[in-house]
């Protein structure tokens, strides 16, 4: 057997910069997340937005109220006024033009709008939605496959 020899090894190796570490514990905030204020204030802003869309094009309506929910916030009110306005969209969009309405959307769009059509669903204040709902989840399941269902209902980030 003939043995094994490392090559050797570089003269120096490549240094890299230093990352500066800063302590956010002792700020009390952590700066890549977004405060519950502002994230309540883009929630309500996104509302406004999307009510007056609502007589107009509810594709882009829709993407509006799916832009950015509020996954990092603890406010149970915040989610819920942002569901709503999801809610909102989806059932001034004549059952008819569902099919166009969810073809114009990106897949991670999609995604998103299924954990709201589940949460819309598990919510008794929308019972009376219901049906609509499930005329969504059909398409939707048509347009994605079962990935979607398994993304939503597995990721830790809820709307």
């Amino acid at each position: 057997p003939v043995p094994f020899h490392a090559p050797p090894c570089p003269p120096h190796f490549p240094t890299f910069p230093q990352i500066q570490h800063t302590n956010t514990e002792q700020k009390g905030t952590n700066p890549l997340m977004s405060s519950e204020e502002e994230i309540s204030a883009a929630v309500n802003a996104r509302k406004g937005k999307v009510a007056g869309m609502l007589s107009g094009d509810k594709t882009s309506a829709l993407r509006v109220a799916l832009t950015d929910p509020p996954v990092t916030s603890k406010n149970p009110d915040t989610k819920a006024i942002n569901c709503n306005t999801v809610g909102d969209v989806i059932t001034a969009v004549g059952e008819s033009d569902i099919d166009s309405v969810i073809e114009k959307l990106e897949m991670a769009e999609c995604d998103v709008l299924m954990k709201y059509i589940y949460k819309l669903l598990g919510d008794t204040s929308h019972s009376d939605k219901s049906g609509v709902m499930l005329k969504w989840h059909a398409k939707l399941l048509k347009k994605t496959g079962m990935g979607s269902i398994v993304r939503s209902m597995t990721d830790r980030k809820t709307v």
